[in-house]
């Protein structure tokens, strides 16, 4: 049994090795003909089986800068520094990670050096495809941008800060001028405010280090996105930004345009250009009805003509170059169709926002939508709030109303009543006459944006001040400002009982007790004996005796002149 046991286990390696020797006969007979010959004519090269043996299974691409958009290869130059994978397709693949040289040169192994400095992406590709397929004949050969090189720019003119700036070669224009106007620690938002408005957007000049140059101009390329508006740099490029006169030459694109405003001129801009830089036409232009005016150059006369733009745009019309001071209106067709709208909130049934028409929906329509009011609701405080007043012209509203003549003792007071009816202008409705009583004299006409407030009973009164115990006081209908005085408690030693005011809940009136009825909601205030000290009644009992000495002596003076 022992004898029997180990024979298997000296005999395991034996057959493990033979089965793996025939797996791999059978492979190599299975082999396309072609790879077989592939293989046999590469394999006394050292320096590729080495490069066969390190290769990695698949090339994962670095981090790398931000995109707007996928490279053209037509348009991006390649350049030193540019990382490349060139990958030539065999078994196995062949994938080379390189990097453009200082000299411009991309050394490929087993190829040779090639030369792609300055040429196009697409250039670039073909020279190094013309390069390694003498090497390799039937193998499929691809070549990939990994990671764009970093560029250094010269950035002068109407800038914050000229200088010398490193970008990436996926960078355009914009994005080195761009940060030429970074604020620095030293600098202010003041200082970038003194350059924009002399900072030329359209007439940048971007010069190559070959000579050429090209215009940069970032207003259409924002309209139109045409790379040629705002190109990709290259290192050593330098760009010039100019001088602008913000009120000679300019034109001006208004009306239903989706950017109107006043634009710099170029010389060659034209009707259509204007139409691209104010970023078309808007739903209510009226496109073939475009005011066209031009002064002459002395400014006296005005021409003006009337054009319809579709059929320029269309080519059925001939275009025409635009001067500068011209001015474009585009007219828009008149549409009452708006977000009009009136919110209820409070004690109704469904609160919330509800659509309503202009200058024709009346209150009650709007409640009836709300779904009426709630048991809970008080009508004798519900208020109809209205915003006549725009948040963006309050400031001047404001300062409007203190033109008038107002005089020294009323200028606080009306100073106070402005605020409030800048904050909360009530719209005088009685909800009780026309929700109780069907006086329809109170149904008035909603403007879009009106805000109905129905607040809930409270069935209290609130007394408060010189009060024992100030608080909520059950109400009572009928009942007086005694009864709820006494209800919390009654006066205190320091209450100044002649001068209780009542407040009303609604309009926040102080009224005497004897001016109105308690109502339910309103405030009882009961003020305070004030604090005087003894100099205070000393004072008062001088002036007291003054004004009786000068009575007396006046007094005495009558009588002498009288007596006979």
């Amino acid at each position: 049994m022992k004898n029997g046991s180990l024979m298997p286990r000296k005999l395991t390696p034996l057959l493990a090795q033979s089965f793996i020797v025939w797996i791999t006969a059978i492979c190599m007979l299975t082999l396309p003909a072609s790879a077989q010959d592939q293989r046999r004519s590469t394999s006394g090269d050292d320096l590729e089986s080495s490069l066969k043996e390190s290769v990695i299974p698949a090339v994962s691409q670095p981090a790398g800068v931000a995109l707007e958009s996928t490279v053209d290869p037509e348009k991006y130059f390649v350049g030193p520094s540019d990382v490349m994978s060139v990958n030539i397709w065999m078994s196995p693949p062949l994938n080379l990670m390189l990097t453009v040289t200082p000299e411009g040169t991309l050394i490929i192994p087993t190829v040779g050096e090639v030369r792609v400095a300055d040429l196009t992406l697409a250039a670039a590709k073909a020279e190094i495809f013309r390069e390694a397929r003498k090497r390799y004949l039937t193998a499929e050969i691809t070549a990939t941008l990994v990671k764009p090189r970093p560029i250094i720019v010269t950035v002068t003119g109407n800038v914050l800060n000229p200088g010398i700036y490193t970008l990436t070669s996926v960078d355009r224009a914009n994005k080195a001028i761009e940060m030429a106007n970074t604020v620095s620690r030293y600098q202010t938002g003041s200082d970038l405010a003194a350059v924009l408005p002399l900072m030329s957007t359209r007439n940048i000049v971007l010069r190559h280090k070959d000579g050429s140059q090209s215009r940069v101009d970032n207003v259409k390329y924002l309209s139109t996105k045409a790379d040629r508006w705002d190109p990709y740099l290259r290192e050593g490029d330098v760009i010039v930004v100019p001088r602008r006169n913000e009120t000679k030459n300019v034109f001006g694109i208004y009306g239903e345009v989706n950017a109107p405003g006043r634009y710099e001129f170029v010389e060659g801009d034209s009707l259509h250009d204007a139409i691209e830089i104010g970023q078309g036409f808007t739903r209510l232009a009226i496109r073939d009805s475009v005011e066209f005016t031009r002064l002459s150059l002395d400014g006296t006369v005005l021409t003006s003509r009337i054009l319809n733009v579709p059929e320029i745009l269309d080519g059925h019309e001939p275009d025409f170059p635009l001067e500068p001071g011209d001015r474009v209106v585009v007219k828009a067709r008149k549409e009452l169709r708006e977000d009009y709208r009136a919110s209820v909130f409070g004690e109704v049934l469904y609160p919330g926002t509800y659509p309503i028409t202009k200058n024709k929906t009346r209150l009650s329509e709007v409640i009836q939508q709300a779904g009426g009011f709630t048991e809970f609701a008080a009508l004798k405080s519900t208020e109809l709030i209205r915003r006549s007043v725009q948040p963006s012209e309050v400031q001047t509203e404001r300062l409007m109303s203190l033109r008038g003549g107002v005089s020294a003792q009323d200028s606080s007071d009306y100073y106070i009543e402005t605020e409030l009816r800048l904050r909360k202008e009530i719209v005088d409705v009685d909800f009780e006459k026309l929700f109780v009583k069907g006086d329809t004299s109170q149904d008035v006409i909603l403007q879009t944006e009106d805000y109905i407030d129905v607040p809930s009973t409270k069935r209290s009164i609130y007394v408060f001040g010189q009060i024992v115990s100030p608080g909520h006081v059950p109400f009572v209908t009928g009942e007086n400002v005694d009864y709820y005085i006494a209800k919390a408690g009654g006066f205190t030693d320091r209450a100044r009982d002649g001068d209780v005011k009542v407040i009303k809940s609604k309009t926040k009136q102080w009224l005497s007790p004897g001016e109105t009825t308690i109502e339910d909601g309103d405030y009882i205030w009961v003020p305070k004996n004030p604090d005087h000290s003894f100099a205070y009644y000393m004072t008062i009992a001088s002036q007291a005796a003054s004004v009786l000495s000068v009575v007396i002596g006046i007094a005495v003076v009558v009588a002498q002149v009288t007596k006979p």
